[in-house]
């Protein structure tokens, strides 16, 4: 008999540490997700053109701040102000329409002089007919005169759009970080970049964690990372992926850092569990 209850508290012992055990084993998997992550600029930009023509100059190196819209290089544009040069002649010409308005007040006049001799019989119907029409056709000509004065503002819009797209510009703020075309070189459809710059006024962290972590972030608005000199700095969370992945089986999320400072240069963090 006490051999028998010797086994059962035995037997009771066993299945007490086995059930510690494995909570002990569940408590571990579920605090050792991977939580590292890669920082890196909110963006990284080629700065192409759609242009073809020699790089002719350079306003800007490695290491300069640009503010969107900065002029950073310029192809070579001397067919480009020669046709904008013809187009300003073309717009500013003022002879034609003048000419059409001066002929349509001279035609205007003897129509209008006209009218009451025919009412009191001293000139002929068929002679006002004939002034009618020679108004009418004044006024049209007058009108295709007006219309080809537009048409050469238009040209003179395109020609100062095809001249202004021979300097390129900074597409956003950033750092130039590489002049990847050097002056006198032809840029190519097949290779249009001229520069590379980074945005680093922002970071994206990028984080894949498995969907038990994910799903205690999609109701915050923010989260912690920590930095590899254990600094610890807030970001907003941008995006959460509705899904696992089919490689890794585990859900993508990002969070953008404020970095307006610049001195966040890391380009590893990890994600501090909430």
């Amino acid at each position: 008999m006490r051999s028998l209850v010797t086994s059962i508290a035995s037997l009771t012992l066993v299945v007490s540490m086995s059930l510690y055990g494995l909570a002990q084993s569940s408590i571990t998997r579920s605090n050792s997700y991977d939580t590292q992550g890669v920082l890196a600029p909110y963006l990284s930009t080629e700065v192409a053109t759609a242009e073809l023509g020699i790089l002719r100059d350079v306003f800007v190196k490695p290491g300069d701040v640009v503010k969107r819209g900065t002029p950073m290089g310029r192809l070579d544009w001397e067919l480009q102000i020669a046709a904008l040069n013809e187009a300003e002649l073309e717009a500013n010409a003022v002879g034609g329409v003048d000419v059409a308005r001066y002929e349509v007040e001279f035609q205007q006049r003897r129509y209008d002089l006209t009218l009451p001799r025919v009412q009191k019989e001293t000139a002929s119907p068929q002679e006002l007919e004939r002034f009618e029409m020679e108004l009418r056709i004044a006024k049209a000509r007058l009108q295709s005169q007006i219309e080809t004065k537009n048409q050469s503002q238009a040209r003179l819009a395109k020609a100062r759009v095809a001249f202004e797209e021979r300097t390129i510009k900074a597409p956003h703020d950033g750092i130039v970080v590489e002049q990847v075309t050097e002056i006198g070189e032809y840029i190519a459809g097949t290779n249009p970049v001229l520069f590379k710059i980074l945005d680093t006024s922002r970071l994206r962290a990028r984080f894949s964690i498995p969907q038990e972590l994910a799903d205690k972030y999609r109701d915050k608005k923010s989260a912690e990372i920590r930095l590899p000199n254990n600094a610890v700095i807030e970001g907003e969370i941008e995006f959460i992926a509705p899904f696992e992945s089919p490689e890794g089986g585990e859900i993508e999320m990002t969070i953008l850092v404020d970095n307006q400072s610049g001195l966040v240069r890391y380009s590893k963090c990890s994600l501090v569990l909430p």
